[in-house]
């Protein structure tokens, strides 16, 4: 399946969504997206590095991002059609509508060889998004929406403008063509100071897709305000493809004058997320936005180890591939315990061990994984990264070391009031979860695990490449 013709298949699931709004046929047809979408991602693997349309390249860091989606959009549609059982006709058909037009936005970051066509897909991802966080009309859902339409816009706004001195700058025989390998020979004849600068703005206006320091908020609104499959796919998918647009401008960059430079900010910005994550962790009231905190924790730490050089690299690849497994089941979960508990605040949703020990279970397990303790996958890249921090890097290591050991007091002993503390309201009667809606975490907690002993050799190869590694990757935990 080409790229053309999945974007009209595309298109066409779209109007028929529409056209069939009335007589409840959303959920069907959005399934048959979700299947396009599968069936795409296995055509770009057969194809990898096959140019579509110009502006499109099954590359290897696509490949790797196309293969999450596809896990994570499948799950998510699952987990939505539980989550609208009960909604209006109209609110399934807008909802499938926007998830139809988020998928497609991403799959167009995912794959974008162009700056420019990656910017106007990351647009596309706010305004596709709005319609899944709006999702229940209230007014919490309803600010939030438009605090990230807002925030969001203004940070692309900033990004495009750090784009155009990136390009200006360079030359106006140079600004023909936008693609990033092409960029990687303009930048070298950038002015450095134009360059610092555009990487500056471009950096703070990803950080609103990233959900890292300055624009990490509204991340952590959407998350709260949205369904809890919304929440999953935002802080996984939606994360994921801020990441590549960035890093494909950092790695373009890589080789200028102002490579060292940019290491020292991403280190900054890196601590200066987990330093926002620590302390407000501490201060969470709600379980969600205690979710939403680990993500910015987690992609401080991948900003961190991008500064690393080429390992580095290949250690944010890992950690952002399992971050959105991890991630993705602790939000599924915690629609789950919503439904028996009907409340996500510490206080309120007490007990939910005895009350659903299968869910309490999974979600012990999800605390495990995602605090990088063993056997969680996690622990791998992470150990990875503290060995090259033990290289010359004392200093960031002790911060960086401290800083996740109060993320890790503040995930445990949140969850633990939920998992074994009383609740304010004792509700009679437990809600009885179909044991297919565990299935996803079961699953996704598993490939966690798995990846903490075995990595499968078509990922790691894909991960190589990407990070322009040679040879084998010392995985072992016994050489620091």
């Amino acid at each position: 399946m080409s790229m053309g013709i999945y974007f009209i298949l595309a298109l066409l699931i779209s109007a028929l969504v529409l056209f069939f709004s009335k007589k409840g046929k959303s959920p069907l047809l959005a399934g048959v997206f979700v299947f396009v979408q599968i069936i795409f991602s296995l055509y770009a693997f057969i194809n990898k590095d096959l140019k579509e349309l110009q502006y499109f390249t099954f590359d290897a860091l696509s490949l790797v991002f196309l293969l999450l989606l596809s896990f994570i959009s499948l799950a998510t549609f699952a987990h939505s059609v539980s989550y609208l059982k009960d909604a209006s006709k109209r609110g399934k058909s807008l909802f499938y509508l926007s998830f139809i037009a988020i998928n497609v936005a991403l799959t167009g970051v995912y794959t974008a060889n162009n700056i420019i066509v990656a910017w106007i897909f990351i647009e596309l991802t706010t305004l596709s998004a709005a319609g899944l966080i709006n999702h229940n009309r209230n007014m919490n859902s309803l600010e939030a929406t438009w605090k990230y339409v807002f925030i969001c816009s203004v940070g692309i706004a900033i990004a495009y403008i750090g784009i155009l001195f990136a390009s200006a700058t360079a030359g106006a025989g140079y600004s023909s063509d936008m693609s990033f390998q092409s960029l990687q020979e303009i930048f070298k004849h950038t002015n450095p100071v134009f360059l610092k600068l555009a990487f500056l703005l471009i950096l703070a206006g990803y950080s609103s897709k990233m959900e890292v320091f300055p624009l990490y908020t509204i991340g952590i609104d959407a998350n709260y305000a949205a369904p809890a499959p919304v929440s999953a796919f935002l802080s996984t998918a939606l994360v994921n493809g801020g990441f590549i647009a960035f890093t494909r401008i950092f790695m373009a960059m890589s080789g200028t004058s102002i490579s060292l430079w940019m290491d020292k900010v991403l280190i900054i910005t890196g601590i200066l997320s987990l330093l926002v994550s620590a302390i407000y962790m501490q201060k969470a009231k709600n379980l969600k936005r205690l979710f939403a905190y680990s993500t910015v924790e987690h992609l401080g730490i991948i900003l961190i180890s991008l500064s690393l050089g080429k390992i580095g690299i290949y250690i944010a690849l890992f950690q952002l591939c399992l971050h959105s497994f991890i991630k993705s089941g602790l939000f599924y979960q915690s629609g789950i315990l919503h439904q028996v508990l009907k409340s996500y605040k510490f206080h309120k949703a007490g007990g939910y061990m005895k009350i659903n020990p299968l869910g309490g279970i999974i979600l012990l397990t999800g605390m495990i994984l995602i605090t990088a303790i063993p056997p969680s996958g996690i622990f791998i890249s992470e150990f990875m990264l503290f060995r090259e921090l033990g290289n010359g890097h004392w200093i960031i290591f002790i911060i960086v070391a401290v800083l996740i050991s109060f993320i890790m007091y503040g995930i445990f002993t949140k969850n633990s009031l939920i998992l074994f503390g009383e609740p304010d309201v004792i509700h009679p009667k437990s809600v009885k979860t179909p044991f297919w809606e565990y299935i996803t975490q079961l699953t996704f907690f598993a490939i966690a695990i798995a990846a903490c002993f075995y990595i499968p050799d078509f990922l790691n190869n894909l991960f190589k490449t990407v990070s322009g590694i040679g040879g084998e990757i010392d995985l072992s935990i016994f050489n620091f």
